[in-house]
């Protein structure tokens, strides 16, 4: 969704603020929910900045073509790794 914000022109910090910071407030259901502050849930994606044609598509498969895109790089959840390889956080001990 980040990706396909960068495509309409919005700028990076804010569109990543619109995937974090903005519903996070509007949830409020969690303090620092969405942000990396002190004391916040220890959630982090860590994205790479690719620039390079790629291709958007919606729920009707309506497509829009963009030359930035966000690719996932790791997960941190609970302040552990996430995702393959590592195992699911539920299991640590």
């Amino acid at each position: 969704m980040v990706s396909k914000f960068l495509s309409l022109g919005i700028p990076l910090d804010a569109a990543i603020a619109k995937a974090t910071v903005e519903p996070a407030r509007i949830i409020d259901r969690v303090p620092g929910l969405g942000t990396l502050q002190v004391g916040a849930p220890a959630d982090v994606a860590v994205f790479r900045l690719v620039e390079g044609p790629v291709t958007f598509a919606d729920t009707n498969k309506h497509e829009r073509r963009g030359t930035v895109y966000l690719d996932p790089v790791k997960t941190i959840r609970q302040g552990r790794p996430f995702g393959f390889p590592f195992p699911d956080p539920f299991t640590y001990t």
